[in-house]
């Protein structure tokens, strides 16, 4: 019992270890986590899109292992962005990955795959950690060890995550309740993309993203904002709104199947436009 006791509190205070790195840091709308950061909440999620012909209606398949980690990515091929960032982030068939550890992987295995192409790369992420086993810094190697580069992650007094020097940074805001509050995502041609993020009840209400120009802050260049409509405590429905344009969409929520729930997007008359399929 004490065993298991330890390896709960181990486990409860790990990073999260490899989303695409392309996304590394970014907010997922489909899963509303922090890609890389928060545990991934499903096993496997198809993104379709019905409106395709039959083999093509599935776009990409991406398979997580029990940590929410990636494993698998398969574009069924029709491409997907991947995480090779020497060459940015490209299109590939597939890719695989493998963690030397179950738990606290030190170096994470990726095998790219475009069947079209007939090419295949390998890479890897080296992972080294704080003495509160987070992610102090990733470097990125080819498969001979060489360090193309390395991303540095600082945390605040209560080791929430407070920014990464990926690209040109990523810097986040908590609450006091530890939940994430605003993200803020510099780019590098005068303007600063911003997440802000309300809560009611303790449940996410609402996230309001925009671009600012960074020699004008009252001048946005796009955003909108995503309202969450529960029901029985159950996300059923996030309504968009453009902040410029007025314009709106929005996606359900399905829970009719036990073992997964299914996510679809309509245009502001209804028209379907896609769905995800998030197993559990």
């Amino acid at each position: 019992m004490k065993a298991l006791f330890i390896f709960l509190i181990v486990l409860s205070s790990l990073s999260v270890n490899s989303q695409e790195l392309c996304g590394f840091g970014t907010y997922d709308f489909i899963s509303n986590t922090i890609k890389g950061i928060d545990k991934f909440p499903y096993s496997k999620v198809k993104y379709v899109d019905k409106t395709k012909p039959i083999k093509n209606r599935v776009q990409y398949v991406i398979n997580y292992d029990r940590f929410g980690r990636v494993i698998t990515i398969d574009s069924k091929g029709n491409g997907y962005s991947n995480e090779n960032l020497i060459e940015g982030c490209k299109e590939l068939d597939k890719a695989i990955y493998t963690y030397s550890d179950s738990i606290i992987p030190k170096e994470v295995k990726i095998k790219e795959v475009n069947e079209y192409q007939g090419t295949q790369e390998e890479y890897s992420f080296m992972f080294h950690y704080n003495t509160h086993n987070k992610t102090k810094s990733i470097d990125y190697t080819d498969n001979k060890g060489e360090i193309f580069s390395t991303y540095n992650f600082e945390y605040d007094k209560k080791n929430q995550l407070k920014s990464i020097d990926k690209d040109f940074g990523y810097y986040y805001e908590w609450d006091n309740k530890s939940r994430i509050k605003k993200i803020t995502i510099p780019r590098p041609f005068a303007s600063n993309d911003e997440y802000n993020f309300t809560y009611v009840d303790n449940r996410l209400a609402t996230i309001t993203c925009f671009s600012r120009l960074k020699d004008n802050k009252e001048i946005i260049r796009f955003g909108g904002t995503d309202v969450f409509i529960y029901i029985n405590d159950k996300l059923d429905k996030v309504e968009y709104t453009d902040i410029k344009t007025g314009n709106s969409s929005y996606r359900l929520y399905n829970y009719d199947n036990e073992d997964k729930v299914i996510i679809t997007f309509y245009d502001e008359q209804g028209i379907y436009e896609c769905h995800y399929e998030c197993y559990y």
